[in-house]
């Protein structure tokens, strides 16, 4: 099978169940705005943001470094390395997680007056505590697990299971949140459901890549080696590095919005703003789980230009798909929101219109992140990801306090265009490649001039849910047409995608 079969037909299983994931984790935050008062729902994610933060000296980068030493082993046959690369990421990261678990138990009261409830909004101190202490010595320390057997199955490349991966997961926790609000645990509900997830996931997956996968991991020898142990911090400290900044850019927004603003605000943004946008990233997160191992094997193998133009025609699926969904967000936030969660979270619009523009970007980031830890530059993506963090930490402490979610969804959205440009600077001299520029100011048009016809409609109909009905069928009509007539997407292309998910 060919690399662009492959990458075709990897992506496709996980875009696949990616969007079968969509519903499943946005009904999840709909049943916690519809379940829970906003100020419990801001505390549970409150929480989530600081242990996520947190995870970062937990994960020291070795799950990516997992995903990068596996391909690379098999292609020298060498799966002693490969036994001895898992058992010393999982002993490794779990005696991380044990201390970190136990510092933020030490700290609980500190970090619970001065962060969590600095701005006095959660009164009970105990529920506070009792929340706080299920997610660190539950959530925090399986979940850490948890990523290294998931992306174990990404490391091998077996596509199809890994892209269940995620599905199951948000599907136990919708399932076990439903059973725990309707059992009256109330503000628990979320904190027991992500605590009991990871754990189920281990074991389910953790059987099936014993005895699937990786059978001869009952049967290779372990060896431990300084030089192994060496290559493994010396790939995955740059990741560490990466994903603090990484990290600080997803969550950041929230940290500032806790302790400025509150946790009204932060269920505004973690609950309902940020989840609708992230939909638009779904394309973009399939094919990153096929392209980081894929780009390792293609630059290990010198063939930098299939590399090169495979990119290039990612990222121009990747906003061709993204662009229009982001228009349709940006045009109907209040309406969405009325439909889904209720009228307390109408604030949270003009930050959902704001980031569906930013999220265009996240995800050809995403992907080129990916493409730089795949052939070994991680300390690319590391310096980037800091320069995008500074610039996010200093324009949040400047409009967060003043515009709260407003400023938050603004800074993040400029990040992510900054990060980008970055990118393209690196990319130039590395692959000798040049961003699609050209198809994506027509794309961007295109989406812009499809929207005429809602406005027009908007004019002659004042039910909106009648209205959201006509625009969807009317706008990808008119979207579809004109990204055609530009020559942004020919049928060609279409034909030859289909080619090869059809071998």
């Amino acid at each position: 099978m060919s690399y662009k079969e492959r990458m075709i037909k990897g992506a496709s299983w996980n875009f696949l169940f990616l969007m079968l994931a969509a519903p499943i984790g946005y009904f999840v935050r709909i049943l916690y705005a519809n379940s829970l008062t906003k100020i419990e729902v801001g505390l549970f994610y409150a929480i989530l943001d600081l242990i996520s933060m947190v995870a970062i000296f937990r994960g020291l980068g070795l799950n990516n470094a997992v995903i990068y030493f596996i391909p690379k082993y098999l292609v020298q046959n060498r799966k002693d390395l490969i036994k001895s690369t898992l058992i010393l990421v999982m002993i490794i990261q779990t005696l991380m997680a044990v201390l970190m678990a136990v510092l933020m138990y030490l700290f609980s009261s500190t970090i619970i007056n001065n962060y969590i409830n600095s701005q006095g909004q959660f009164g009970d101190f105990t529920v506070i505590f009792s929340v706080f202490l299920t997610m660190v010595f539950g959530y925090y320390l399986f979940e850490g697990i948890k990523a290294v057997v998931f992306n174990s199955f990404q490391g091998f490349q077996s596509q199809k299971i890994f892209s269940t991966c995620n599905f199951l997961n948000i599907s136990s926790i919708l399932l076990l949140s439903i059973i725990f609000i309707h059992s009256g645990f109330g503000v628990y509900s979320p904190a027991l459901a992500y605590t009991i997830t990871p754990i189920a996931m281990v074991l389910i997956y953790g059987t099936i890549f014993l005895t699937k996968i990786f059978p001869e991991f009952f049967t290779e020898k372990f060896n431990f080696s300084k030089k192994l142990l060496n290559d493994i911090f010396l790939y995955s400290m740059p990741i560490m590095f990466g994903s603090a900044g990484f990290i600080i850019m997803g969550y950041l927004d929230s940290i500032c919005l806790t302790y400025f603003t509150g946790l009204d605000a932060v269920a505004d943004y973690r609950n309902v703003a940020m989840p609708t946008v992230l939909v638009l990233s779904y394309f973009a997160s399939a094919v990153c789980r096929v392209m980081l191992p894929m780009s390792t094997e293609l630059w290990e193998k010198g063939e930098k230009k299939n590399l090169s133009e495979g990119l290039k025609k990612l990222l121009s699926y990747s906003f061709i798909i993204s662009v229009p969904f982001a228009v349709i967000l940006a045009y109907f936030p209040t309406l969405l929101i009325n439909l889904f969660f209720n009228e307390n979270y109408i604030s949270a619009a003009i930050p959902m219109s704001i980031l569906s523009f930013g999220i265009i970007f996240l995800s050809m980031n995403n992907i080129v992140f990916n493409v730089f830890n795949g052939i070994g530059k991680p300390h690319l993506s590391t310096k980037i990801l800091y320069i995008g963090a500074l610039f996010n930490l200093i324009f949040n402490l400047i409009l967060i306090p003043k515009f709260g979610t407003i400023g938050a969804a603004f800074t993040t959205t400029m990040s992510y265009i900054l990060i980008q440009g970055l990118q393209i600077r690196y990319l130039r001299s590395l692959l000798d490649y040049t961003f699609p520029f050209k198809k994506f100011v027509f794309c961007m048009f295109s989406a812009l001039i499809s929207i005429v016809p809602l406005l027009v409609l908007r004019t002659m109909i004042s039910n909106e849910y009648i209205l959201i009905l006509l625009s969807g069928l009317i706008y990808p009509i008119s979207y579809l047409s004109l990204i055609f007539l530009l020559n942004i997407l020919k049928l060609n292309e279409l034909k030859s995608l289909k080619f090869c998910w059809s071998n």
